[in-house]
């Protein structure tokens, strides 16, 4: 498998767990945030998404700047901060 593959295929493996650990924290009930007291089921989602755009700005500058085959991994994390994005944009707009 060449580094190109890989590093896209990590990146989708990183996703996979982080997004079972936010719906198993955000299920799980031992962690409900209050009015004024944000806790675990609030803030990671939050660590998932301040992840996400390390990872979509150090896999911008491998890609564009220093020229690394991290396209695809690129490309990976930007339709996640999309969707995170549109999620976001979906919540307020219901509210």
């Amino acid at each position: 498998m060449n580094t190109e593959k890989r590093n896209a295929l990590l990146s989708i493996i990183f996703y996979v767990i982080s997004i079972i650990a936010v719906v198993i924290i955000n299920l799980s009930g031992q962690f409900k945030s209050g009015p004024c007291t944000p806790n675990l089921d609030f803030f990671s989602i939050f660590i998932v998404a301040i992840l996400n755009v390390i990872l979509l700005i150090t896999n911008a500058i491998s890609t564009f700047g220093l020229k690394k085959e991290t396209k695809n991994s690129f490309f990976i994390h930007l339709f996640v901060f999309s969707l995170f994005i549109i999620w976001i944009m979906t919540l307020i707009i219901n509210s």
